[in-house]
């Protein structure tokens, strides 16, 4: 990605087109954790799929709720401790960069409230952001850098040894920050498997053949909006995670009737666990929406 300044106003160099593009680039890139799991879908340790804020797209000076959906599949319920920071207008849409401008830094628990600055717009801003970087150790977490990736904290073990990805985890997300403009988060409306409602209690299922996932989203959830070049309508797309088995893909766009459908094959799965699976359904200006259920097998 490359850096992104803050757009100035006066005279000619600001354009609603070029508002338009800063905005989609702040939104649709938006990070929820570090990379490198391959595949992305597959959930087998410490991992923070989604992060969801309250008001995507907020004004200096307002309140932003973060919930995050995470799960740790194979930790046998241990402690995880978290922490989270929060930088304004770093320059950059890339984590480290927040990182290395973190405003605050604190423990917290696994949700997070934050304040835009009344300042994020000083100085001619017209389009800012509202950093929030976290880390989730199952360990003991000390708020010095971590020497060997750069994080704003450091997750050590009992022995004093630091925790590798299996048991830390860090990343970011962020708030767009201009004045006149929301965006409500999408929501998940019903999600099936095979055709079926998949009731929130879980669902068994042959293990010897695929099977398919769908979900849809609530009327409403790709907003219409316009920032001066006429009306423009959000794109969804909904993610798929699973902690055992096999996705075609992680992601799927809507199909013909809306739904996101995803070809599950449930090989290589200890069938004497259940499967966990997470479903996050994204817009392109930072909104989102998350669900889950679990599978057992007949």
């Amino acid at each position: 990605m490359k850096p992104r300044t803050p757009e100035r106003s006066g005279g000619s160099r600001f354009r609603t087109s070029t508002m338009r593009k800063l905005l989609f680039a702040l939104c649709a890139t938006l990070a929820c954790e570090a990379s490198g799991f391959e595949p992305e879908y597959l959930v087998d340790t410490l991992r923070v799929l989604a992060i969801q804020a309250d008001l995507p797209i907020a004004s200096p000076g307002e309140t932003v709720h973060f919930t995050t959906m995470w799960t740790d599949p194979n930790g046998n319920a241990r402690p995880i401790s978290w922490a989270w920071g929060t930088c304004v207008n770093p320059g950059s849409t890339q984590i480290p960069d927040c990182a290395a401008a973190l405003q605050t830094l604190s423990v917290g628990g696994d949700s997070f409230v934050a304040t835009v600055p009344q300042n994020a717009l000083d100085g001619g801003v017209i389009l800012g952001e509202l950093g929030v970087v976290f880390a989730a150790c199952a360990g003991t977490l000390t708020l010095e850098r971590n020497p060997v990736n750069g994080a704003p904290v450091t997750c050590k073990d009992a022995s004093g040894a630091l925790v590798g990805r299996e048991g830390f985890i860090w990343g970011g997300t962020r708030v767009t920050v201009i004045n006149g403009l929301r965006n409500a988060n999408p929501g998940i409306d019903h999600v099936f498997m095979d055709g079926v409602e998949w009731p929130a209690t879980g669902i068994a299922i042959d293990p010897n053949v695929t099977h398919q996932f769908s979900y849809t989203a609530t009327d409403g959830s790709a907003e219409t909006y316009d920032v001066g070049t006429g009306p423009i309508t959000e794109q969804l797309v909904g993610w798929f995670y699973v902690t055992q088995g096999k996705l075609v893909a992680g992601y799927a766009s809507p199909d013909d009737s809306g739904a996101f459908d995803m070809t599950y094959t449930p090989e290589a799965t200890d069938r004497t666990r259940p499967v966990h699976v997470f479903f996050v359904l994204r817009d392109d200006r930072g909104g989102l929406s998350f669900s889950d259920r679990q599978l057992t097998w007949k």
